[in-house]
């Protein structure tokens, strides 16, 4: 017994001694890891953080194979200084940036913003940035502040804010805020006008397209002001685009009531002055330009039972040129109205309109919809509202001027094949496929994004009779063509 006893001692001392060591080797390696990563992050922070990868660009979604599609990078920048929640704009972006195939990056530090996390000069860089619910300034940081600031005066690209981004931020005000001032905050002249009120959340309103319902002249708008003499919403070429596809009331896209949307539940705000009587301002030799209305809120509404101060030109998204940029704001957002059901006529209608609205934002910002309006031109961008936007930034001469002549019945043109009223596209290179019909009008007929390559044949589905252009986007350039179906 005595032996069995000492032995088994041994045993539990050796194997008590072989776990302490292993341990200590475990220790060890841990140690120098993390040495070497706080070393890495001390010389590659930048990088590291440049790269926050939410989702992945997806050069094979339909969006992005498109020849116009502009919107590759998107940065959600969701630093707050408040108590409102990040996570329902950060699913809603995922959820847009998995659908259409675009980078989604992610920071939320104070000093996040930086010429390299905007990937300034790169050949990836970000396109647009989205902030999330700030309730303050969130560019406080001297660094991040210059390269916002570069980023849209000077580079041109795109800022969207929603909700809470419009709320205390340093602004000297006597009833409303006073942009001159020296001591007035950058995002707030973006920005225009702050939070000064608001309804219970959710607060359920009728919002609509400006200029479609109420607000053709503004009610509260005297005349001889910029808002009395520029058009605002749909009734401005500019942001034209930015409305088509959106459901109507209904839910239905060119369903009934069209640019309307009854009982959208969020927090709604009111503003300290009226929105739309912002005209164009310089500061520091940068031209802001004067505010656009894209969407407002019916204060007439049956049911408009809200319990703070009617303004009577109550605005709830607008738009502003900013240097040669573009920057926009849409107060929806507080809590998930992305996905949150409305209603029409009593019956739930789930056609997450916000959503698919800052989508069409997002695409204006990053220029989706400037460039040839000429329907026959081989550049002609079927989504193109206006033809150039900012000079400097958009090409000044976007139509390549050829206007094709009409492929006669039984011939061929590059693959586009006109026989006996029917239209077939031979694909001969391996790679992206766009194929477009419209006529005269920009009217689409057709419209297919595919994948072509090894004498794959694509047809066009039966035309009535008239002229059309049949536009193909290959992997070696552009072409069209005019047809006469008979």
């Amino acid at each position: 017994m005595y032996l069995f006893d000492r032995s088994v001692k041994k045993d539990k001392t050796r194997e008590g001694e072989d776990m302490k060591t292993s341990l200590t080797k475990i220790f060890n390696h841990a140690t120098k890891f993390v040495v070497m990563l706080v070393a890495f992050f001390a010389v590659h922070g930048t990088e590291v953080r440049a790269q926050a990868k939410v989702v992945a660009y997806n050069a094979s979604n339909p969006y992005q194979m498109g020849r116009f599609s502009h919107v590759k990078r998107v940065l959600l920048y969701n630093y707050t200084l408040g108590g409102h929640s990040k996570t329902p704009l950060l699913n809603s972006m995922t959820r847009l940036a998995n659908k259409y195939g675009f980078q989604l990056d992610i920071g939320g530090t104070s000093s996040y913003i930086t010429n390299a996390t905007l990937a300034m000069d790169s050949a990836n860089p970000v396109n647009v940035v989205v902030m999330s619910n700030g309730d303050g300034d969130v560019l406080q940081d001297a660094t991040s502040l210059a390269a916002m600031k570069q980023f849209v005066q000077s580079k041109g690209r795109g800022l969207l804010q929603t909700h809470a981004a419009a709320a205390y931020i340093g602004c000297p005000n006597s009833g409303q805020e006073n942009l001159t001032d020296a001591n007035c905050r950058w995002l707030a002249r973006v920005l225009v006008r702050q939070y000064l009120a608001h309804d219970p959340d959710p607060f359920y309103g009728r919002i609509y397209v400006d200029s479609v319902q109420t607000g053709q002249v503004p009610p509260r708008a005297p005349s001889g002001t910029a808002a009395a003499t520029i058009m605002h919403g749909k009734k401005n070429q500019e942001f034209k685009s930015i409305f088509d596809s959106l459901p109507s009331n209904d839910g239905i896209v060119g369903g009934v009531q069209p640019g309307i949307w009854d009982s959208i539940g969020d927090e709604w705000y009111n503003y300290r002055g009226l929105v739309r009587l912002q005209g164009a301002q310089t500061f520091d030799g940068v031209l802001f330009g004067p505010i656009v209305i894209l969407l407002s809120q019916d204060e007439s509404a049956p049911y408009y039972n809200s319990s703070v101060a009617k303004m009577g030109d109550r605005t709830q998204a607008w738009a502003r040129h900013v240097g040669l940029g573009l920057t926009a704001y849409n107060n929806a957002g507080h809590s998930d109205v992305y996905t949150r059901a409305r209603k029409f006529r009593n019956v739930a209608v789930r056609d997450s309109v916000i959503e698919k609205f800052n989508w069409r934002l997002i695409r204006y910002l990053a220029r989706d919809f400037v460039g040839c309006m000429t329907p026959g031109d081989n550049n002609y961008n079927p989504e193109a509202s206006v033809e150039v936007l900012t000079a400097g930034i958009d090409n000044a001469t976007p139509c390549a001027g050829n206007v094709q002549a009409i492929l006669k019945s039984g011939s061929t043109y590059k693959g586009i094949r006109l026989e006996s009223g029917h239209i077939r596209v031979a694909t001969s290179e391996t790679g992206n496929y766009q194929i477009l019909v419209v006529d005269a009008k920009g009217t689409q007929y057709f419209n297919q994004h595919f994948v072509g390559g090894q004498g794959k044949n694509v047809d066009v589905p039966a035309l009535s009779k008239g002229q059309y252009f049949v536009h193909v986007y290959s992997p070696k350039g552009a072409s069209a063509i005019g047809v006469n179906i008979n």
